[in-house]
Protein backbone atom coordinates (compact mmCIF):
# COMPACT_ATOMS: atom_id res chain seq x y z
CA UNK A 1 0.00 0.00 0.00
CA UNK A 2 3.09 2.61 1.08
CA UNK A 3 4.57 1.80 -2.10
CA UNK A 4 0.98 2.67 -4.47
CA UNK A 5 1.06 5.65 -2.00
CA UNK A 6 4.66 7.08 -3.16
CA UNK A 7 3.71 6.22 -7.03
CA UNK A 8 1.03 8.08 -6.81
CA UNK A 9 3.03 11.23 -5.32
CA UNK A 10 5.40 10.39 -7.69
CA UNK A 11 3.18 10.78 -10.69
CA UNK A 12 1.80 13.88 -9.13
CA UNK A 13 4.80 15.42 -8.45
CA UNK A 14 6.06 14.68 -12.24
CA UNK A 15 2.89 16.16 -13.54
CA UNK A 16 2.82 18.97 -11.78
CA UNK A 17 7.09 19.85 -12.53
CA UNK A 18 5.94 19.09 -16.27
CA UNK A 19 3.63 22.72 -16.19
CA UNK A 20 6.33 24.52 -13.99
CA UNK A 21 9.52 24.27 -16.19
CA UNK A 22 7.19 25.65 -19.11
CA UNK A 23 5.09 28.12 -16.85
CA UNK A 24 6.70 31.34 -18.46
CA UNK A 25 7.21 30.65 -22.17
CA UNK A 26 8.06 33.93 -23.74
CA UNK A 27 7.12 34.23 -27.74
CA UNK A 28 7.78 36.04 -30.52
CA UNK A 29 5.76 39.41 -31.29
CA UNK A 30 5.94 41.03 -33.85
CA UNK A 31 7.39 44.33 -33.31
CA UNK A 32 10.05 47.35 -34.78
CA UNK A 33 11.76 50.08 -32.90
CA UNK A 34 11.53 53.92 -34.45
CA UNK A 35 15.75 53.19 -34.59
CA UNK A 36 16.88 51.52 -37.62
CA UNK A 37 20.74 50.47 -36.97
CA UNK A 38 22.83 48.62 -39.48
CA UNK A 39 22.55 44.71 -39.45
CA UNK A 40 24.44 41.91 -40.30
CA UNK A 41 22.52 38.43 -40.68
CA UNK A 42 25.01 35.75 -40.75
CA UNK A 43 24.29 32.07 -41.83
CA UNK A 44 26.72 29.77 -41.69
CA UNK A 45 26.46 27.06 -44.16
CA UNK A 46 27.79 23.67 -44.29
CA UNK A 47 25.97 21.95 -47.27
CA UNK A 48 23.21 23.84 -47.38
CA UNK A 49 21.98 23.36 -50.82
CA UNK A 50 18.00 22.48 -49.68
CA UNK A 51 17.47 25.25 -46.85
CA UNK A 52 19.78 27.90 -48.32
CA UNK A 53 17.22 29.15 -51.05
CA UNK A 54 14.71 29.05 -48.60
CA UNK A 55 15.83 31.12 -45.92
CA UNK A 56 17.66 33.64 -48.79
CA UNK A 57 14.42 34.55 -50.46
CA UNK A 58 12.55 34.78 -47.41
CA UNK A 59 15.47 37.43 -45.93
CA UNK A 60 14.93 39.51 -49.12
CA UNK A 61 11.26 40.07 -48.67
CA UNK A 62 12.20 41.65 -45.23
CA UNK A 63 10.48 44.93 -43.92
CA UNK A 64 13.46 46.32 -42.39
CA UNK A 65 15.05 48.14 -44.58
CA UNK A 66 18.70 48.21 -43.38
CA UNK A 67 20.54 45.68 -43.45
CA UNK A 68 22.97 42.85 -45.26
CA UNK A 69 23.57 39.04 -45.63
CA UNK A 70 26.35 36.78 -45.17
CA UNK A 71 26.74 33.47 -46.15
CA UNK A 72 29.40 31.20 -45.00
CA UNK A 73 30.49 28.60 -46.85
CA UNK A 74 31.97 26.32 -44.79
CA UNK A 75 33.76 23.85 -47.53
CA UNK A 76 30.53 22.30 -48.62
CA UNK A 77 30.26 19.59 -51.02
CA UNK A 78 27.25 20.25 -52.58
CA UNK A 79 25.72 23.36 -54.49
CA UNK A 80 25.91 25.77 -51.26
CA UNK A 81 28.44 27.84 -52.81
CA UNK A 82 26.66 27.91 -56.44
CA UNK A 83 23.06 28.87 -54.30
CA UNK A 84 24.66 31.56 -52.36
CA UNK A 85 26.40 33.39 -55.51
CA UNK A 86 22.78 33.12 -57.79
CA UNK A 87 21.16 35.73 -55.01
CA UNK A 88 21.82 38.99 -55.59
CA UNK A 89 22.80 41.36 -52.43
CA UNK A 90 24.06 38.16 -50.68
CA UNK A 91 28.06 38.49 -49.19
CA UNK A 92 29.72 35.14 -49.60
CA UNK A 93 32.33 34.30 -47.48
CA UNK A 94 34.34 30.98 -48.80
CA UNK A 95 35.99 28.45 -46.36
CA UNK A 96 37.33 26.22 -48.94
CA UNK A 97 39.45 24.16 -46.64
CA UNK A 98 38.33 22.68 -43.41
CA UNK A 99 38.67 24.18 -39.74
CA UNK A 100 41.54 24.65 -38.10
CA UNK A 101 42.29 21.82 -35.41
CA UNK A 102 40.67 23.07 -32.44
CA UNK A 103 37.72 24.27 -33.89
CA UNK A 104 34.40 22.93 -34.66
CA UNK A 105 32.51 23.49 -37.91
CA UNK A 106 30.11 25.96 -36.50
CA UNK A 107 31.92 28.12 -34.58
CA UNK A 108 34.64 28.59 -37.00
CA UNK A 109 32.04 29.88 -39.66
CA UNK A 110 29.91 32.26 -37.49
CA UNK A 111 33.29 33.64 -36.46
CA UNK A 112 34.67 33.81 -39.82
CA UNK A 113 31.22 35.88 -40.47
CA UNK A 114 31.59 38.16 -37.85
CA UNK A 115 34.75 38.97 -39.27
CA UNK A 116 33.41 40.29 -42.51
CA UNK A 117 30.55 41.91 -41.13
CA UNK A 118 29.58 45.46 -41.33
CA UNK A 119 26.36 45.94 -38.97
CA UNK A 120 25.96 47.24 -35.58
CA UNK A 121 23.92 44.31 -34.69
CA UNK A 122 24.32 40.90 -35.51
CA UNK A 123 21.83 38.24 -36.40
CA UNK A 124 23.32 34.38 -36.76
CA UNK A 125 20.56 32.74 -38.31
CA UNK A 126 20.82 28.70 -39.00
CA UNK A 127 20.50 27.75 -42.83
CA UNK A 128 16.84 25.96 -42.04
CA UNK A 129 15.58 29.15 -39.77
CA UNK A 130 12.19 30.15 -42.12
CA UNK A 131 11.97 34.59 -41.10
CA UNK A 132 8.69 35.54 -41.70
CA UNK A 133 8.66 39.42 -43.54
CA UNK A 134 8.93 40.93 -40.09
CA UNK A 135 11.44 38.77 -38.34
CA UNK A 136 14.84 40.98 -38.21
CA UNK A 137 12.43 44.46 -37.59
CA UNK A 138 11.31 42.30 -34.46
CA UNK A 139 14.76 40.93 -33.02
CA UNK A 140 16.50 44.24 -33.80
CA UNK A 141 13.44 45.84 -31.54
CA UNK A 142 13.95 43.23 -28.83
CA UNK A 143 17.46 43.29 -29.36
CA UNK A 144 17.26 46.87 -28.40
CA UNK A 145 15.07 46.49 -25.68
CA UNK A 146 17.15 43.68 -23.70
CA UNK A 147 20.41 44.48 -24.67
CA UNK A 148 22.88 41.56 -24.00
CA UNK A 149 22.25 38.46 -26.02
CA UNK A 150 18.85 37.47 -27.01
CA UNK A 151 17.75 33.96 -28.73
CA UNK A 152 15.52 32.36 -30.33
CA UNK A 153 13.89 28.69 -30.31
CA UNK A 154 12.00 28.23 -33.57
CA UNK A 155 8.26 26.83 -33.94
CA UNK A 156 8.79 23.15 -35.64
CA UNK A 157 6.74 22.75 -39.09
CA UNK A 158 6.32 19.42 -40.68
CA UNK A 159 6.00 18.11 -44.01
CA UNK A 160 7.13 14.21 -43.73
CA UNK A 161 5.44 11.99 -40.86
CA UNK A 162 8.77 11.33 -39.19
CA UNK A 163 9.16 14.49 -38.66
CA UNK A 164 6.41 14.35 -35.59
CA UNK A 165 9.30 12.11 -33.60
CA UNK A 166 10.78 15.56 -32.39
CA UNK A 167 8.34 16.16 -29.58
CA UNK A 168 10.10 14.51 -26.78
CA UNK A 169 13.76 16.61 -28.09
CA UNK A 170 12.00 19.31 -28.85
CA UNK A 171 10.23 19.66 -25.52
CA UNK A 172 12.97 18.97 -23.46
CA UNK A 173 15.68 21.48 -25.50
CA UNK A 174 13.16 24.05 -24.83
CA UNK A 175 11.92 22.96 -21.30
CA UNK A 176 15.74 21.89 -19.46
CA UNK A 177 17.30 25.64 -20.26
CA UNK A 178 15.74 26.76 -17.55
CA UNK A 179 14.34 30.28 -19.02
CA UNK A 180 10.52 29.57 -18.88
CA UNK A 181 10.54 28.07 -15.06
CA UNK A 182 8.81 29.04 -12.33
CA UNK A 183 11.66 29.09 -10.45
CA UNK A 184 13.24 31.77 -12.20
CA UNK A 185 16.80 30.86 -12.67
CA UNK A 186 18.88 32.77 -14.63
CA UNK A 187 19.12 30.86 -17.69
CA UNK A 188 22.00 27.99 -18.68
CA UNK A 189 22.53 28.73 -22.18
CA UNK A 190 21.07 30.04 -25.06
CA UNK A 191 19.40 28.61 -28.53
CA UNK A 192 21.51 28.20 -31.32
CA UNK A 193 19.21 28.60 -34.74
CA UNK A 194 18.88 32.59 -33.98
CA UNK A 195 21.30 34.45 -32.21
CA UNK A 196 20.91 38.46 -31.93
CA UNK A 197 23.79 40.50 -29.93
CA UNK A 198 25.72 43.78 -31.09
CA UNK A 199 29.06 43.48 -32.80
CA UNK A 200 31.01 45.19 -30.17
CA UNK A 201 29.62 43.12 -27.47
CA UNK A 202 30.33 40.38 -29.03
CA UNK A 203 34.03 41.20 -30.04
CA UNK A 204 34.55 42.25 -25.77
CA UNK A 205 33.38 38.37 -25.26
CA UNK A 206 35.15 37.09 -28.25
CA UNK A 207 32.02 35.25 -29.34
CA UNK A 208 32.11 31.95 -31.18
CA UNK A 209 36.06 32.43 -30.41
CA UNK A 210 34.99 30.72 -27.08
CA UNK A 211 33.38 28.22 -28.08
CA UNK A 212 35.90 27.09 -31.03
CA UNK A 213 35.54 23.46 -30.06
CA UNK A 214 32.66 22.75 -28.45
CA UNK A 215 29.83 21.05 -30.35
CA UNK A 216 27.03 22.45 -28.41
CA UNK A 217 28.52 26.36 -28.71
CA UNK A 218 24.77 27.77 -28.08
CA UNK A 219 24.79 26.45 -24.60
CA UNK A 220 28.36 27.93 -23.57
CA UNK A 221 27.89 31.48 -25.65
CA UNK A 222 24.99 32.16 -23.29
CA UNK A 223 26.79 31.17 -20.36
CA UNK A 224 29.89 33.45 -21.20
CA UNK A 225 27.20 36.48 -21.66
CA UNK A 226 25.72 35.23 -18.02
CA UNK A 227 28.54 35.32 -16.61
CA UNK A 228 30.09 38.72 -17.76
CA UNK A 229 26.40 40.27 -16.55
CA UNK A 230 24.86 40.67 -20.12
CA UNK A 231 21.39 40.08 -20.28
CA UNK A 232 20.45 36.63 -22.03
CA UNK A 233 16.98 36.35 -23.14
CA UNK A 234 15.68 33.39 -24.56
CA UNK A 235 12.38 33.64 -26.87
CA UNK A 236 10.17 30.79 -28.91
CA UNK A 237 9.69 31.59 -32.58
CA UNK A 238 5.70 31.18 -32.52
CA UNK A 239 4.56 33.17 -35.69
CA UNK A 240 7.47 35.04 -36.17
CA UNK A 241 10.39 32.59 -37.12
CA UNK A 242 9.60 28.85 -37.98
CA UNK A 243 12.18 25.85 -39.06
CA UNK A 244 12.23 22.60 -40.65
CA UNK A 245 15.18 20.80 -38.84
CA UNK A 246 15.81 17.55 -40.41
CA UNK A 247 14.43 17.78 -44.22
CA UNK A 248 16.30 15.09 -45.48
CA UNK A 249 15.04 12.24 -43.86
CA UNK A 250 15.05 10.69 -40.48
CA UNK A 251 18.31 9.45 -40.66
CA UNK A 252 19.41 12.97 -41.00
CA UNK A 253 17.47 13.69 -37.63
CA UNK A 254 19.18 10.90 -36.11
CA UNK A 255 22.26 12.01 -36.60
CA UNK A 256 21.65 15.28 -35.72
CA UNK A 257 19.43 14.21 -32.43
CA UNK A 258 22.67 11.38 -31.27
CA UNK A 259 25.23 14.90 -31.74
CA UNK A 260 23.69 16.41 -29.27
CA UNK A 261 21.52 14.24 -26.55
CA UNK A 262 23.99 13.18 -24.46
CA UNK A 263 26.62 16.59 -24.12
CA UNK A 264 22.85 18.56 -23.68
CA UNK A 265 22.19 16.41 -20.71
CA UNK A 266 25.60 16.71 -18.87
CA UNK A 267 25.73 20.37 -19.89
CA UNK A 268 21.42 21.82 -18.12
CA UNK A 269 21.98 20.27 -14.67
CA UNK A 270 19.52 20.68 -12.35
CA UNK A 271 17.38 21.77 -14.98
CA UNK A 272 17.35 18.51 -17.10
CA UNK A 273 17.06 17.30 -13.80
CA UNK A 274 13.38 18.49 -13.65
CA UNK A 275 13.06 17.73 -17.37
CA UNK A 276 14.17 14.02 -15.98
CA UNK A 277 11.89 13.82 -12.94
CA UNK A 278 8.77 14.83 -15.39
CA UNK A 279 9.92 12.51 -18.17
CA UNK A 280 10.14 9.72 -14.94
CA UNK A 281 6.12 9.99 -14.89
CA UNK A 282 5.48 10.07 -18.72
CA UNK A 283 7.45 6.69 -18.69
CA UNK A 284 5.88 5.18 -15.82
CA UNK A 285 2.23 6.05 -17.40
CA UNK A 286 3.33 5.41 -20.54
CA UNK A 287 4.12 1.34 -19.83
CA UNK A 288 1.45 0.91 -17.14
CA UNK A 289 -2.11 1.92 -18.90
CA UNK A 290 -3.28 -1.49 -18.08
CA UNK A 291 -3.47 -0.20 -14.42
CA UNK A 292 -6.34 1.75 -14.38
CA UNK A 293 -5.01 4.45 -12.06
CA UNK A 294 -1.83 4.64 -14.32
CA UNK A 295 -3.96 5.16 -17.22
CA UNK A 296 -5.75 8.24 -15.37
CA UNK A 297 -2.18 9.83 -14.70
CA UNK A 298 -1.72 8.79 -18.62
CA UNK A 299 -4.70 11.06 -19.90
CA UNK A 300 -3.39 13.81 -17.53
CA UNK A 301 -0.23 13.24 -19.84
CA UNK A 302 -1.40 13.31 -22.84
CA UNK A 303 -3.63 16.45 -21.81
CA UNK A 304 -0.45 18.33 -20.62
CA UNK A 305 1.80 16.97 -23.89
CA UNK A 306 -0.80 18.19 -26.28
CA UNK A 307 -1.33 22.19 -24.71
CA UNK A 308 2.48 22.31 -24.48
CA UNK A 309 3.42 20.63 -27.24
CA UNK A 310 1.26 22.75 -29.72
CA UNK A 311 3.16 25.94 -29.09
CA UNK A 312 6.33 24.21 -30.21
CA UNK A 313 5.41 22.76 -33.43
CA UNK A 314 3.02 21.36 -35.94
CA UNK A 315 2.23 18.45 -33.18
CA UNK A 316 -1.22 16.97 -32.88
CA UNK A 317 -3.84 15.52 -30.56
CA UNK A 318 -2.51 12.17 -32.31
CA UNK A 319 1.06 12.62 -31.22
CA UNK A 320 0.05 13.54 -27.55
CA UNK A 321 -1.96 10.31 -27.34
CA UNK A 322 0.77 8.03 -28.90
CA UNK A 323 3.60 9.79 -26.48
CA UNK A 324 5.28 6.36 -25.85
CA UNK A 325 5.96 5.93 -29.42
CA UNK A 326 7.83 9.02 -29.20
CA UNK A 327 9.29 8.82 -25.97
CA UNK A 328 10.96 5.14 -26.62
CA UNK A 329 12.37 7.03 -29.90
CA UNK A 330 13.96 9.61 -27.87
CA UNK A 331 15.15 6.36 -25.64
CA UNK A 332 17.00 4.91 -28.10
CA UNK A 333 18.80 7.99 -29.57
CA UNK A 334 19.73 9.12 -26.23
CA UNK A 335 21.76 5.83 -25.10
CA UNK A 336 23.29 5.57 -28.59
CA UNK A 337 24.64 8.97 -27.94
CA UNK A 338 25.64 8.38 -24.52
CA UNK A 339 27.79 5.08 -26.11
CA UNK A 340 28.97 7.37 -29.04
CA UNK A 341 29.89 10.36 -26.13
CA UNK A 342 31.29 7.86 -23.90
CA UNK A 343 33.59 5.22 -25.37
CA UNK A 344 33.86 6.02 -29.21
CA UNK A 345 34.59 9.54 -28.02
CA UNK A 346 33.05 10.52 -31.45
CA UNK A 347 29.91 12.07 -32.83
CA UNK A 348 29.30 12.23 -37.15
CA UNK A 349 27.23 15.22 -38.94
CA UNK A 350 26.98 16.46 -42.55
CA UNK A 351 29.99 14.17 -43.52
CA UNK A 352 32.49 15.03 -40.43
CA UNK A 353 33.85 13.01 -37.20
CA UNK A 354 33.67 15.05 -34.73
CA UNK A 355 35.61 14.42 -31.45
CA UNK A 356 34.41 15.19 -27.85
Amino acid sequence: MAIVIFEHILLSISWIIGWLIFARMKFLRKQRSSSLPNVSVIIPARNEEVNLPKILSALQRQSYPNFEIIVVNDNSTDKTREIALSFKKVNLVDLLEEPPEGWVGKSWACWNGYLKATGEILIFMDADVEPSVDAVATLVSVHLEKRGLVSVWPYQRFEMLYEHLTLPFNMIVVGSIGSFSIFHQKPVGSYGPVMVVDKKTYGEVQGHHTTKNEILEDMKLGRLFVKKGFCVDNRLGGEIIKFRMYPLGIKQMFEGFTKNMSLGAASVGMNFFLSFLWMVGLYSTAFGVFDLSKTIYYLFFVVQIYFLSRKLGDYTILDAMFYPVHYCFFLVVFFISLVRVLFFRRVTWKGRRIHV
